[in-house]
């Protein structure tokens, strides 16, 4: 500053107050008039824009930029996984879509393998398809190296696509009885912060990828010293195995994405936080039962003789343990043991002299928390593609309406389901397993393997109707309008057309045809008519001699097969 601005400053006259205030008063005017101007404004342009990109300070937690998939799960992957399985282990809502999912994706006999081998005439090849789905089975007794049957690998599969968010198995060829066997791999082998550079070629999160993305290696983590086989080479702390022996199959979400995450990571942290409610309301409930006040004191000292009964057996322990407690030791125990007090049933107390009781007050377990829980189920459960109803348990507002529009809906998101999982595990094993069926199959030819492997089909676990009555009067109707067929039908069943076409004619030879209520009715018109024209003929003796005698359609029975 100049030595002019300075004096000029020195003799200024001063400010007084009432110029202040008035400056103060202009000054705020003027800022908020411009302040207010400035949101009209981006009020105006926020509403040609999307809500959603706005910024108010209520959102100042909401991401406004976005990091790739595989950048986001290189980081969080381990920390979602191991709330997966925590969930999966201890959360009783979770262990329940974990038994709901295995129950309907999978049920009692998994997704069993249908071959639809057809004959030059075009009828099916049944003897044939018969040996295959024989071998199969006889195979999926011992597929797994550990000696899991393949409905457990099913089972764990599916297990690790909640869990785990990936499946990760390896194709192992000359074990097992019929010379190839899977192994079930954990998918927290594939080191997920592996990142480097290998003969040209990227590992990212465990994965060696080519330029296209495409997996050219898997590298595993080698928990133990010689962990690598001849076939596989092992690179410091990982065994690097060839993609070709590896099946790591996941849902894909985004373009480019490497890794799976677990099903169960959406909507988590609420689930926890209720069951984090759940048990802290459990614990107050049976706090506030047990509690039933306080003795207050003068002073705030205990009331006499309550840390006694503490104190006198800590000493009998000590003494019959053989050792010596010193005096701060007994201080200690006596200053724990006065923040004590036992009571059981029945129990009355004498307040002693100079104490008042106050009583202890909770609003637990009275506080009605269902709604509270409800939503909270309700928000999870849409993000599993279930009902509320099935996986919160709760029937008690629901009718055959509201129910079939629920399970209708999550039912398709079961086939979803079943197909990805055929998709994932079932087309991938049968098209390595298929060749040595054949070679260890009387009866099967290597040289139709093509053959084989397109009529390969697979039939996923099916529903009961809700109504089934109207699901089969539908069903007639449609067949009757040539809008589908007895095969479709079974089909949609979850059944066999071929065993259940064999079994229906083996029972007609053997116990002949079902009465239908019209075949019935009309049996019984017949047979009244009859009873009537011979009650005539007895009449009218000349008569009966010029007509016959009609006969009932009853006495010829009828026989219709299942096309």
């Amino acid at each position: 500053m100049r030595l002019s601005e300075k004096i000029s400053r020195l003799f200024a006259p001063k400010e007084s107050a009432a110029d202040r205030a008035a400056w103060l008063e202009n000054t705020t005017r003027s800022v908020a008039t411009q302040v207010q101007s400035r949101l009209i404004a981006d009020l105006r342009q926020a509403q040609r824009s999307f809500a959603a990109a706005e910024t108010p300070a209520w959102t100042a937690s909401w991401p406004t930029h976005s990091q790739g998939i595989n950048t986001d799960l290189e980081r969080q992957l381990p920390t979602l996984r191991a709330r997966a399985h925590d969930l999966a282990r201890n959360n009783e809502w979770a262990i329940r879509y974990m038994l709901q999912l295995d129950d309907n994706v999978l049920g009692e006999q998994g997704i069993r393998l249908q071959m639809r081998l057809k004959l030059s005439d075009g009828t099916q090849d049944n003897k044939t398809n018969d040996l295959m789905e024989s071998a199969w089975n006889r195979w999926g007794q011992n597929c797994e190296v550990s000696g899991l049957c393949w409905r457990e690998v099913e089972t764990v599969a599916l297990a690790g696509l909640a869990q785990d968010g990936e499946i990760l198995y390896r194709l192992r060829p000359g074990a097992g009885p019929f010379g190839i066997q899977i192994q079930l791999l954990d998918p927290a082998l594939l080191d997920v912060s592996l990142r480097r550079d290998w003969q040209g070629r990227r590992v990212r999160m465990g994965i060696e990828i080519d330029d296209d993305g495409n997996a050219i290696a898997y590298w595993l983590k080698m928990s133990r010293t010689g962990e690598a086989t001849p076939d596989v080479m092992s690179v410091g702390h990982h065994v690097r195995i060839p993609a070709a022996q590896i099946r790591h199959a996941f849902v894909s979400r985004e373009v480019g994405q490497l890794r799976g995450y677990p099903w169960l990571a959406g909507g988590a942290r609420r689930l926890w936080m209720l069951q984090d409610f759940e048990e802290a309301a459990g614990v107050a409930s049976s706090n506030a039962a047990k509690r039933a006040g306080f003795f207050v004191s003068p002073t705030g000292d205990a009331p006499p003789g309550f840390a006694d009964t503490i104190i006198s057996s800590v000493l009998d322990s000590a003494r019959a343990s053989g050792k010596v407690l010193t005096p701060d030791e007994i201080q200690a125990i006596t200053a724990a043991a006065e923040k004590y007090a036992t009571t059981v049933p029945g129990q009355f107390d004498t307040l002693p002299n100079g104490y008042d009781f106050r009583k202890f007050d909770s609003d637990w377990p009275n506080i009605d928390a269902a709604s509270h829980v409800k939503s909270h189920l309700r928000g999870w459960t849409a993000a599993r593609g279930m009902s509320y109803v099935t996986l919160g348990n709760d029937l008690e507002s629901v009718n055959y309406s509201s129910a079939q529009v629920g399970i209708v809906g999550e039912r398709e998101h079961f086939k979803t389901i079943q197909g990805q999982l055929k998709k994932m595990l079932h087309a991938e094993v049968i098209a390595a397993v298929l060749p040595y069926l054949i070679l260890r199959t009387p009866g099967l030819k290597s040289a139709r393997l093509d053959d084989y492997a397109r009529a390969v089909s697979w039939q996923p676990r099916r529903w009961q109707p809700v109504d089934p009555v109207k699901t089969a009067n539908a069903n007639e109707t449609n067949l009757r309008l040539g809008l589908t067929s007895r095969r479709r039908i079974i089909l949609e069943r979850g059944d066999d057309p071929d065993e259940i076409a064999a079994e229906v004619a083996e029972e007609m030879e053997i116990y002949g045809p079902i009465s239908t209520p019209g075949s019935a009715a009309a049996s019984t018109d017949s047979t009244d008519a009859n009873d009537a024209e011979n009650a005539n003929a007895d009449a009218n003796p000349a008569k009966a001699k010029q007509a016959p005698r009609r006969i009932a359609s009853a006495d010829f029975p009828k026989r219709t097969f299942l096309a």
